[in-house]
């Protein structure tokens, strides 16, 4: 896939080419009312209070809110109010909050949801910001504004770039003398190790989590066919992909290479909960971006986390890789400070001090002046973070639609397809019909 090892300048001067989630547990701050009067001296000033919510690692919450009280500082007449927890149950809550016309001012969205909030009126139109300047993004390239733009408005500006790979303990491929896996490695490959790697461990020990309920890593396989997973707002991905995917996965399983089924379902986004972290696996799946928090998670201090592309299909029609807007930045409509919104925005994504703080722990910046600015204070891990996403550019497919209206009830039952495959219960074939009718129920009636 990749062939060559392309260095950071390339990527700092490339015109981004267009193709989260992480997380640990919440430690939220209750919203505030729209304004408070503030006295001083003789007289009062009326503040603006925003609530912004997000999701993601420990890492993530205490960069984004030393940025946040950099952008008060500059602005003494705005107060944020954070709302921030992992990314388990993140978008259930905010569909409860735009239902009860309660959410956020400024809102953390995925590109999967991007559609589905779009179209329930849920985002603010940044048109007009852009337009008067609240709101700067000449810096940006293009790709990145239409992946925000739903219906010809733009709704969402990105706050990085990324794109799916393999994170694995170099300690234990060092160890065990395995040889770093290349760019053109196969779904085969990757069974092999595994299971290399429990056989040399020991049954306290897996080659990787199961991650057979990821949807979006279930994607990439769905890609390499040629296929995406939803087309005209159906499922696009066939029974014989899911077959496929999900007799990889029980194979593994059967060998003891990845996580049991009870382990598993122990498990959340939260990076602190995987078995890499605790030092009981040695690979998993995940989003470039979230090196830096997976890094910082584990246990083991003296591991170094590599990343590698997805895995291969023999004979795949293109590549599964893509590269993804990592989160966006939104506006809720219902907003009382419209102006105030783009004006924070704007500072999380182009202000030079307070994308320094941010680094690249949400993807690799979009504004092509922060990148530059970036080059010479990178850290390894930003290193490998910068050249990774860079290698992808250099051989990936283009993103595919987001996903349609309908999707979170998919993916939950996705992964409760997954769970009864773990726990052996039923047939895999009639599981798989079960599954995929109800799928497509729920997205036609979500239309």
């Amino acid at each position: 896939m990749i062939k060559n090892k392309i260095g950071i300048v390339s990527l700092l001067s490339l015109s981004l080419i267009f193709g989260g989630c992480s997380a640990q547990g919440s430690n939220n701050q209750p919203g505030a009312e729209a304004s408070t009067d503030s006295s001083s001296g003789s007289g009062s000033t009326k503040k603006v209070e925003l609530r912004m919510t997000w999701w993601g690692s420990q890492t993530r919450h205490d960069l984004t809110i030393k940025a946040l009280e950099l952008f008060q500082q500059k602005h003494p007449d705005i107060v944020i109010k954070p709302e921030y927890s992992g990314w388990d149950g993140y978008f259930d809550k905010l569909s409860t909050q735009v239902a009860g016309a309660n959410a956020p001012d400024l809102i953390q969205m995925d590109y999967a949801f991007l559609t589905d909030y779009a179209n329930r009126d849920a985002l603010l139109d940044l048109d007009t910001y852009t337009q008067s300047g609240d709101l700067k993004i000449d810096k940006h390239d293009p790709s990145m504004i239409k992946a925000g733009t739903v219906n010809d408005k733009l709704y969402a500006i990105t706050m990085g770039v990324n794109a799916p790979g393999v994170v694995y303990s170099s300690k234990v491929f060092q160890e065990l003398n395995i040889a770093d896996p290349d760019a053109s490695w196969t779904w085969e490959d990757f069974a092999k190790i595994a299971k290399q790697i429990r056989e040399a461990k020991g049954d306290a020990f897996v080659g990787s989590a199961d991650n057979s309920g990821t949807f979006n890593i279930f994607e990439i396989m769905v890609r390499q066919s040629g296929r995406s997973l939803f087309k005209d707002g159906q499922l696009s991905a066939t029974k014989e992909d899911f077959t496929k995917w999900f007799t990889l996965w029980q194979d593994m399983r059967g060998s003891g290479s990845i996580t049991s089924p009870e382990a598993t379902a122990a498990m959340t986004n939260a990076l602190e909960t995987r078995p890499l972290a605790l030092g009981t696996g040695a690979m998993d799946f995940t989003w470039s971006n979230q090196i830096i928090a997976f890094q910082k998670a584990l246990k083991d201090s003296t591991d170094q986390l590599k990343i590698q592309v997805l895995p291969h299909s023999a004979g795949e029609a293109r590549s599964g890789e893509y590269l993804k807007p990592s989160q966006f930045l939104s506006g809720y409509s219902k907003t009382d400070h419209p102006k105030e919104v783009a004006m924070v925005i704007d500072f999380l994504v182009n202000d030079p001090e307070a994308t320094a703080i941010l680094g690249s722990e949400r993807g690799v910046p979009v504004n092509s002046e922060i990148r530059t600015q970036m080059a010479t204070t990178l850290s390894d891990t930003d290193k490998m973070i910068f050249n990774f996403v860079d290698a992808v550019s250099k051989d990936k497919s283009d993103i595919d639609p987001p996903y349609p209206q309908g999707f979170s009830e998919v993916d939950k039952s996705f992964k409760t397809l997954s769970e009864q495959m773990a726990f052996a219960q039923g047939e895999l074939g009639s599981n798989i019909d079960e599954f995929m009718t109800s799928a497509n129920a729920a997205l036609s009636k979500s239309k």
